[in-house]
């Protein structure tokens, strides 16, 4: 199988230089927020035009249905993740020892998607190294959460 058929079309924006981190984290965002397709989002945002998506959208048609599957599987894990850190934002909001305000997110990459974590504290500056299941990741930036109405800021981490 070719390296398309194993790679979700966010990485493979990111490894043919079609998009920077950030970007692809905008529109995965906005994706996630307004149930758009994401290569409706890719253009709706100037990222990309509607051929380029088209082209990528081919090579991954043509990697088999069985991957398409796959990356299905990935995003449905993604927006479970997110409804789940949603969720304990609504929670930490409601209790007097809100998380709302104090605290900070992880943002973590990994080969099936993203995770949301939330941590104590103020989040780890931009170098770090953070301990996360499955070992430890690198901050690569701090920014705002990417949860509505959460306060809090998040770090986000890479492999090292």
């Amino acid at each position: 199988m070719d390296e398309a058929a194993r790679t979700p079309l966010g990485q493979l924006l990111l490894q043919r230089g079609l998009l920077d981190e950030e970007q692809l984290e905008i529109a995965l965002a906005e994706h996630l927020s307004t149930g758009k397709l994401i290569g409706q989002v890719l253009v709706e945002l100037g990222y990309l035009t509607q051929n380029e998506v088209n082209a990528l959208l081919e090579v991954q048609r043509e990697a088999g249905a069985a991957e398409a599957d796959s990356g299905a599987r990935g995003i449905d894990l993604l927006r479970t993740r997110v409804a789940e850190a949603e969720a304990e934002v609504e929670q930490a909001a409601s209790d007097p020892g809100d998380l709302g305000g104090n605290g900070h997110v992880l943002f973590v990459w990994s080969p099936s998607g993203y995770a949301l974590l939330s941590r104590a504290g103020e989040p780890p500056c931009v170098g770090s190294e953070v301990g996360v299941s499955g070992g430890s990741q690198v901050v690569v930036k701090i920014g705002p959460s990417p949860l509505p109405g959460d306060r809090r800021r998040c770090a986000y981490l890479d492999a090292p």
